[in-house]
């Protein structure tokens, strides 16, 4: 068997990395709930990842869409938690963009400077903007998250 390459060489080639696994998408995300949907900027854990959950996929968004539109009387998914908003939240709180006060997540001015950036370009996370200006601030409080986890804990467990 001949090999008719003299020489073989190999370059790195970069990866492409879904959004919703990079950081800055995920703390971007992060900015827009705290601001958007959070009552004083501030959230519980439960409240991003159901929010973060809703934001992954377009039967997400409908489903939970469906739920808050029929006076929370129809049953929704179980959401997931997401490894990679806890890293995003993580590196959050690490660079000061937001903070953890009485075991909720708040936004920091850091963040507010992050989160009119965003905002300030018009075709950056439109659709996700969009949902979360849908959900406001009292469609999903916490106590109502809390309250969905418990029943559906009560009846899967």
């Amino acid at each position: 068997m001949e090999l008719y390459a003299e020489r073989i060489t190999f370059s790195k080639k970069p990866i492409s990395i879904p959004p919703e696994y990079r950081p800055s998408y995920t703390i971007g995300l992060i900015v827009l709930i705290l601001k958007i949907c959070c009552q004083s900027s501030k959230s519980s854990l439960l409240k991003l990842h159901l929010i973060n959950w809703a934001l992954k996929s377009d039967e997400n968004r409908n489903s939970l869409k469906k739920f808050v539109l029929s006076n929370y009387t129809e049953s929704s998914k179980t959401w997931g938690i997401e490894p990679s908003l806890n890293r995003a939240l993580n590196y959050s709180v690490h660079e000061g963009i937001c903070l953890i006060s009485e075991g909720k997540y708040q936004l920091e001015e850091k963040g507010e400077i992050f989160y009119q950036k965003i905002i300030e370009d018009p075709e950056y996370l439109n659709e996700e903007i969009e949902f979360l200006k849908f959900l406001g601030k009292r469609k999903i409080t916490d106590n109502r998250i809390e309250s969905i986890y418990k029943k559906w804990k009560n009846q899967n467990a």
